[in-house]
């Protein structure tokens, strides 16, 4: 078949890397593919070095009947069998429109709950338009039970709806302490400290504050302990990391927050992490969990979205409320201090991973809904 895939954003996050994945295995399986992204960044960087094709197609706004026209005119010329959109809301209801308009069959991937816009008549419209389109999509797959059930109480048929939570590669190199040594060196950090860090792109949602809150609680009691605030803000451009080094420094943080900002390493990094912290208001089903599980990290998150699908509260991790700065820093402290239980945590978590989410049952999966359009 030959499948075009659509997000919404050429920079990385999970939901791009789960497109990606995808992409990679849809090749192997002899498929032909292209991506369309109305941007590019390090993603499209990522599929172009696969030999991906990558058209740049601009997708980004709600009112734009003449984008969905050309998005169609470019699936008939492509001769596309199938549209698979990772976009958001209004690039899905884009492609949702073109894809009906050029007759090719679509499959939506919600990877989070639907955010709309605060302005309330804009709101109405946008889950109109996000309840019209999903009868002309073909299917609707998301990645959590709680994603399904935000998109039932919006309005949409449960009937189209499938559930497949996202799966990554568990190929995980072992890394002995010299390695560990040689991240850490790296990153500019103490050789025997304890290291606590989160990984996300820098906005507030993703609860990089209460991260900070917290770590000025937990370094008055664990002053051997330094925190890593992985990622980048571009949706501000600079402003929210400039706020959030702000804060560290009004708080006398300087020597043990540190920001290495967008790392392609991620998950060679979280093998340094004693504890991965994910203190996010929203959340769908985070590939960055699934990556500290699958190195044996223990995880400490907010109980949103799809993460109690994936951190069993005092199994594999621990859940706290969001937004809840004492909770979060009382949560941390305890794996601090009972290693003993923060590692049998980090071994659960390891192997609920490999149980549940692997790509190759996330592929599995998604090949069984390809097979409908053959």
């Amino acid at each position: 078949m030959r499948i075009v895939y659509t997000v919404l954003d050429g920079r990385m996050s999970g939901g791009q890397v789960i497109c990606g994945h995808l992409m990679a295995s849809a090749i192997s399986a002899g498929h032909r593919v292209c991506l369309i992204t109305p941007s590019l960044g390090e993603f499209t960087e990522q599929v172009q070095s696969l030999s991906i094709e990558v058209i740049q197609l601009p997708m980004e706004r709600t009112f734009f009947f003449h984008r969905a026209v050309a998005f169609a005119k470019f699936l008939r010329d492509w001769d596309a069998d199938l549209v698979h959109c990772h976009s958001a809301v209004t690039g899905t209801i884009l492609a949702r429109i073109g894809a009906y308009l050029a007759g090719v069959p679509l499959i939506s991937h919600v990877h989070i709950e639907n955010k709309f816009s605060d302005v309330r008549w804009i709101k109405r419209l946008q889950i109109v338009l996000d309840n019209v389109t999903a009868i002309v999509a073909d299917q609707i797959i998301t990645i959590s039970n709680a994603t399904k059930d935000s998109l039932i109480d919006q309005g949409i048929s449960s009937n189209k709806i499938t559930v497949i939570h996202n799966g990554i590669s568990l190929t995980e190199k072992l890394y002995d302490m010299s390695e560990i040594d040689q991240i850490r060196n790296t990153l500019g950090l103490q050789k025997n400290s304890h290291i606590v860090g989160m990984v996300a792109r820098l906005c507030p949602v993703k609860g990089q504050r209460e991260f900070i809150l917290a770590a000025r609680n937990i370094s008055d009691l664990y002053p051997n302990t330094e925190f890593l605030v992985i990622g980048e803000d571009y949706e501000f451009e600079g402003k929210y990391r400039s706020d959030l080094e702000d804060l560290v420094q009004k708080l006398d943080l300087e020597e043990v927050v540190h920001f290495p900002g967008f790392r392609s390493d991620v998950r060679r990094l979280i093998h340094c992490f004693e504890i991965f912290v994910l203190p996010s208001w929203i959340e769908g089903l985070p590939v960055t969990i699934l990556e500290a599980m699958a190195a044996s990290k223990p995880v400490v998150a907010t109980s949103v979205g799809g993460v109690p699908e994936l951190v069993l509260d005092g199994e594999t991790g621990i859940l706290v409320p969001p937004r809840d700065v004492p909770g979060l820093s009382q949560a941390i402290e305890s794996l601090l201090e009972e290693p003993d239980i923060a590692h049998q945590m980090g071994n659960k978590g390891y192997e609920y991973v490999h149980q549940e989410f692997s790509h190759e049952k996330m592929w599995t999966q998604v090949q069984q809904l390809y097979k409908s359009y053959e």
